[in-house]
């Protein structure tokens, strides 16, 4: 046998020290009495004073007090097989390293607050994988998929212009190098988020997202649309110019970065004060977990309770024996009455989330269950109750987070339900969402969620109902936002044209003055000249057509009473989408084949260097 903490067993060296004190006190209390009263009337009077009594109440009380002490040494005994599964996220950090990024266009330069940015994301998402890639003219990894973030951390303080040998900026390198080192498979728990620029000099970067498979692109755009001179060196008053001797001026290219993440459901941020905390919130953790490592060991078995249980028998035994001959029926009766109001008292507290919860009080309900996971945070029923009261306040994000802790129980059922209320939460926040973006990646994850409620069981009906709603749902979204895609590109057509009708007229006034014509709304007369109205004009004036009202869908908040159910009808207000079908369904597309391996380190582009910057 062995103890965990076995410093706790110190403590039995007190025992005796009690004893001793006992028994010295109980002399003390019989010469006191012997000063006090006759020896005759000693006996009468004691008489009551059960010696033995007295004796086995202090006994038990010792005994129970080193049981405990025992208890607290962690007693252990025998070993067990244990398979440890960590789950998670795999996440690239790619970073510019270009000369462009020692721009001080923000403080300190661009490079520097990349850095600084990549490592609040590292400290915002623990528990997940990261990995570094530094890229300039070409990419190479600085770090494979690993849990020790320390050395993530020294590599992204490492990192600096001369990181990579090869000048320019080559976005397409950095996401082939990323969907290299994140490697094959059928989760779309990937993501790789991008720290640039924008300014791809090999013009290539957005058809290299659009072939990426199962992984998403973040992109956060660092610097400004005004941009600044390139230094030499940072810090130096001496800027970078090009072959003609002009200074080279960096401009941050949000439009391309844009279109980067599009094409793979991800979205771009622009570098600010908040830009990292809604990276983190509205596009990793909204990502799927997978088994990341796997591993097995020997566990010892503890054996605490043994000894705890016979240290609370022995203490109550103690209670119930008093000092006096007709004690005990007055002790036991306390006693008893005492254990009952306990136990009664902590049955009160345990039922108090889920009585609230069936009284439709979903705040108080709430909280209950909160304070229930201080005591055990990976209890899957707490979290699955948690999150069915969050989702009952449409407080979606904290719903969603404890259907995810929920999904890890062993019990099939729990999972299963935890996956569909999870895509039930996911889905009702995406027809809440006002941003196209935000929206398509929402009915995203929820397809996800329906689909793994589905694999574990099949004959969930209300699951492949919800399912194929969704579908319809995300294919009239992206049909509205091509609609809308359309229209606005019709409008930016039809601008130029007004300019020059408009500037057509303003000559055309111009002319009548100096020939002295009469201005529209002088002198009266049918023959008073009017200016006509531009038909692109009153085009372009007319109110666009509201989009019609989508059916209403119905999804079944499962809850662990199944005289609990109740049925959550919540109508979906359309809006416009962002990608086509063929592209959302390429996120959840498994890579067939492990394909050509090359050297993660150094992963070199033998194109010619145009520009270096």
């Amino acid at each position: 046998m062995t103890f965990g903490e076995p410093y706790w067993l110190l403590g039995l060296l007190f025992l005796p020290t009690l004893i001793v004190l006992c028994t010295r006190n109980d002399g003390r209390t019989r010469e006191r009495l012997q000063k006090l009263i006759a020896a005759r009337l000693l006996p009468a009077l004691s008489d009551s004073v059960s010696v033995k009594r007295r004796f086995l109440k202090r006994l038990f009380f010792l005994a129970a007090l080193g049981c405990i002490i025992v208890a607290l040494a962690r007693p252990q005994w025998g070993v067990r097989q244990k398979d440890f599964t960590r789950r998670g996220r795999d996440i690239i950090l790619a970073i510019d390293t270009s000369k462009s990024m020692t721009t001080p266009d923000v403080a300190p330069n661009r490079l520097a607050r990349a850095k600084l940015a990549a490592q609040d994301i590292l400290n915002a998402m623990k528990g997940d994988r990261f990995g570094l890639v530094a890229f300039a003219g070409t990419a190479q990894v600085q770090a494979p998929l690993t849990v020790d973030y320390q050395t993530i951390v020294d590599s992204i303080s490492q990192l600096d212009t001369k990181t990579v040998d090869r000048g320019g900026t080559d976005i397409s390198s950095a996401i082939q190098s990323a969907e290299l080192a994140l490697g094959k498979s059928q989760d779309t728990h990937r993501a790789l988020v991008l720290f640039t620029d924008g300014e791809d000099l090999e013009d290539d970067a957005v058809a290299a997202a659009k072939q990426l498979k199962g992984v998403r692109i973040f992109t956060v755009g660092i610097g400004t649309a005004e941009g600044a001179n390139i230094p030499v060196a940072p810090g130096s008053n001496q800027f970078l110019r090009d072959r003609r001797g002009e200074v080279v001026k960096s401009r941050l290219d949000e439009k391309r970065l844009q279109e980067i993440a599009r094409q793979t459901g991800g979205f771009y941020v622009h570098l600010d004060g908040t830009a990292i905390s809604r990276l983190v919130q509205d596009g990793l953790r909204r990502l799927s977990e997978s088994n990341i490592d796997q591993r097995s060991a020997q566990i010892p078995i503890e054996r605490y309770r043994w000894p705890i249980a016979l240290g609370l028998g022995l203490f109550l035994a103690s209670l119930f024996l008093g000092d006096r001959r007709n004690a005990f029926a007055k002790v036991k009766a306390s006693t008893a009455v005492a254990i009952l109001w306990f136990g009664l008292a902590l049955n009160a507290r345990a039922i108090d989330g889920a009585e609230q919860y069936r009284q439709g009080d979903y705040e108080g309900a709430l909280q209950s269950f909160r304070e229930e996971l201080k005591k055990s945070p990976d209890s899957p029923v707490a979290n699955f109750n948690t999150g069915n009261a969050a989702y009952r306040l449409h407080k979606y994000d904290d719903a969603f987070e404890s259907y995810s802790k929920a999904m890890l129980s062993n019990d099939m059922n729990i999972r299963e339900q935890a996956y569909y209320n999870a895509g039930n939460a996911l889905f009702m926040q995406g027809d809440e969402s006002q941003e196209i973006e935000q929206q398509l990646t929402s009915y995203y994850d929820a397809r996800y969620q329906y689909q793994q409620a589905l694999n574990l069981n099949p004959q969930d009906a209300q699951a492949r109902k919800n399912l194929a709603l969704l579908e319809e749902r995300i294919k009239q979204a992206e049909k509205e936002k091509q609609e809308q895609e359309s229209q606005q590109k019709q409008r930016q057509r039809r601008r130029p044209q007004q300019k020059r009708n408009q500037k057509q007229r303003s000559q055309n006034q111009k002319k009548d003055q100096q020939r002295g014509d009469p201005q529209p709304g002088e002198g009266s007369g049918d023959d008073q000249p009017q200016d006509s109205q531009d038909p692109s004009d009153s085009e372009n004036n007319q109110p666009e057509q509201a989009p019609t009202p989508d059916k209403k869908k119905q999804g079944d908040l499962r809850e662990m009473t199944p005289s609990e159910q109740e049925r959550q009808h919540a109508q979906a207000q359309p809006t416009p989408g962002q990608m086509s079908e063929d592209e959302a369904l390429g996120l959840l597309d498994s890579l067939k084949s492990e394909g050509d391996r090359v050297d993660l380190l150094h992963h070199r582009n033998d194109r010619r260097v145009l520009r270096d910057w």
